[in-house]
C-alpha cells in the first residue's frame, strides 16, 4: 500500500513538473545550466559508488539534454529544454535510487 501510494505520487510529479517549469520561476542562464551540471555529476558520483547500476540510458539522456540546453539560445526553447532536462534528471535519480534499494 505504502509502494503503491509513493508510486501514485511520484507520477503526480512527474506529471506536473514540466508545466510548473515552463511557468518560468526563474532565468534559465548559465547558473541554472551550472547547477544542474553539478546535479547531473552528484547523481554520476551516486551511480559509480553502485555496482551494476543500469541506469546508463537515463544518465545519456540527462547529458545529451544538458549538452542541447547550454547550446541553445532562443529564451522559449531554453525553457522547454529545461522542463525537459528536469524531467531527465529526476528519471536519473530514480534509477539510481532504485538501483541503491536493490543491493
Amino acid at each position: 500500500m505504502r509502494i503503491a501510494f509513493r508510486l501514485a505520487a511520484l507520477a503526480a510529479f512527474l506529471a506536473l513538473a514540466p508545466a510548473a517549469m515552463a511557468q518560468g520561476n526563474g532565468p534559465i542562464d548559465n547558473a541554472y545550466e551550472s547547477s544542474k551540471a553539478a546535479e547531473l555529476e552528484s547523481v554520476k558520483l551516486q551511480l559509480a559508488t553502485q555496482p551494476g547500476s543500469t541506469a546508463v540510458q537515463e544518465l545519456n539522456e540527462a547529458e545529451i539534454t544538458l549538452r542541447r540546453l547550454k547550446e541553445t539560445k532562443a529564451t522559449d526553447q531554453r525553457r522547454k529544454i529545461a522542463a525537459e532536462l528536469e524531467m531527465a534528471i529526476t528519471r536519473l535519480k530514480i534509477a539510481a535510487g532504485a538501483g541503491s534499494m536493490q543491493r
